[in-house]
């Protein structure tokens, strides 16, 4: 392989492994919940897509990045509802989601969100009145936990985690007493194929202005 060749290929992987090296910098954002949506970013799942009383399925947004959506205590009915703070539909274990803590209402629980592909944010709304508060956590491969926050007091929040550019979420998970979520956001990573045909197009550029300049 000539050496043009070589340095070319070279600074096209560098560019990749500069893009995917970002340090993290994790922070929680506060947001605003539906319907004035802030932050938006990604991919937006608002579980509207099925009508309210209907039971939300394990693999329902494979197609959206989901890999699965599960609620890990067993704890009501584990679906879509009606309500007036997310309109039209938010999701969450009904009156029946009860383990005996706090407010004693129902809509207890543990929600578990796995991704298809690896994310650097997730965002999900959070309606939450009574009881005590919940706590939104993302996961890496292993499970490993990489943030944990406990989600602002308020009638309906929404939470971003923000790893700062370093695509290591591969679960995200939301646990307590009494609350629903919707609107759940995800930003995949971007395929190696196409980051390295990024750094090869840069590189070509630099090396045809060189050529011009000779």
């Amino acid at each position: 392989m000539k050496k043009s060749k070589v340095t070319l290929l070279g600074f096209a992987v560098g560019i990749a492994a500069l893009m995917y090296g970002q340090s993290a910098s994790a922070a929680l954002i506060v947001g605003t919940p539906s319907p004035s949506l802030t932050p938006t970013f990604g991919t937006l799942i608002d579980f509207d897509d099925q009508a309210s009383g209907t039971a939300i399925n394990a693999t329902d947004y494979l197609s959206l990045g989901v890999a699965s959506i599960t609620e890990t205590e067993g704890l009501g009915f584990f679906g879509r509802y009606s309500g007036s703070q997310s309109q039209p539909n938010y999701i969450g274990t009904g009156v029946g989601g009860e383990r005996g803590t706090d407010a004693s209402l129902g809509w207890d629980g543990t929600i578990l969100i796995e991704f298809v592909d690896f994310a650097s944010m997730v965002g999900i709304g959070v309606a939450n009145s009574a009881g005590g508060p919940e706590t939104f956590s993302v996961y890496g491969a292993a499970m490993n936990l990489l943030e944990s926050y406990t989600v602002t007091a308020g009638l309906n929040v929404y939470n971003v985690i923000d790893r700062g550019g370093l695509f290591d979420i591969k679960y995200m998970q939301v646990s307590g007493d009494f609350f629903a979520l919707d609107d759940l956001q995800h930003n995949a990573v971007p395929e190696p194929a196409t980051m390295l045909l990024m750094g090869t197009g840069l590189a070509g550029l630099a090396g045809f202005r060189r050529k011009k300049k000779a």
